[in-house]
């Protein structure tokens, strides 16, 4: 384990997972933080996990919790146990160098700072400097700080899953708090199950509930941060793409169709708050 004069916990929040490829990113975290939790949304075995070490923390009681209050309550785990920045991971995201990352970014002496991230999926050359600015990021591998994120209210539980990130990272902005991507540090993150089209277009072939927070929540931010956050632009290309995609591409497409419709009713007349 790494010794910081901060102390950093990190939460994976498992939802069936693949067993070998979940053991494989524990190992890649657990010496480089203080604490790690395992979040079980869903009823798999994971007692593969346990030989990794009898040390890791096992919370959720198996029903699918989705992401925002899983989130806030490692938030209050942190801050009843004195714990300083949460490292928030998603099953499917492999760190390339998780020691460094940690250890780089808490040398850094920067004010205001609500998130470290890591470069996702991006070649290194695409970015300047060693760390700079951004609008936002991607829950799987913040860096988060604690106090910071109880401060602006932590993660929106109306949202659930698909845009929690964004919201959480606009309400930091909003608040006058950083974000902060290290460009020398990467993860590795999938995104749902690709496949391409007869056409060569591709599709996500997510599950229509996914397709439902996607659309909704898209919608909810717009509605609850303005163009800033998501623009017109961006919601009617989401849209035509994902939609295409299930036309063109994959099975259950009245299903599918049928939970964005509801969801751009609900995203236009529900409430997010």
């Amino acid at each position: 384990m790494e010794t910081y004069t901060t102390k950093v916990a990190a939460i994976i929040i498992a939802y069936h997972p693949d067993l070998a490829n979940l053991k494989r990113n524990v190992q890649r975290i657990f010496d480089s933080v203080d604490y790690l939790i395992i979040w079980r949304n869903s009823y798999d075995d994971l007692s593969l996990i346990n030989e990794i070490s009898d040390n890791i923390l096992f919370l959720g009681d198996g029903t699918n919790q989705y992401i925002a209050h899983p989130l806030n309550l490692a938030l209050d785990w942190c801050v009843s146990n004195n714990i300083n920045y949460l490292l928030t991971m998603d099953q499917d995201s492999t760190w390339e160098d998780c020691t460094r990352f940690l250890h780089y970014a808490l040398s850094l002496k920067i004010d205001n700072v609500g998130i470290f991230a890591p470069r996702i999926n991006t070649i290194k050359s695409f970015h300047k400097g060693e760390y700079e600015d951004i609008e936002t990021t991607i829950t799987s591998g913040s860096l988060v700080n604690v106090k910071i994120a109880k401060k602006v209210g932590g993660f929106n539980e109306k949202y659930q899953i698909y845009w929690v990130d964004g919201e959480f990272c606009y309400k930091l902005r909003k608040n006058n708090y950083r974000i902060i991507r290290l460009n020398n540090h990467e993860l590795t993150h999938k995104l749902g199950n690709p496949t391409k089209t007869f056409l060569g277009f591709e599709t996500s072939n997510y599950s229509p509930i996914v397709y439902y927070f996607l659309i909704r929540n898209m919608i909810w931010e717009h509605r609850q941060y303005g163009s800033s956050a998501v623009s017109y632009k961006c919601m009617l290309y989401t849209l035509f793409t994902n939609v295409r995609g299930i036309i063109l591409g994959e099975k259950h497409k009245f299903q599918k169709l049928r939970k964005i419709t509801l969801a751009i009713y609900h995203g236009l007349l529900f409430s997010y708050q």
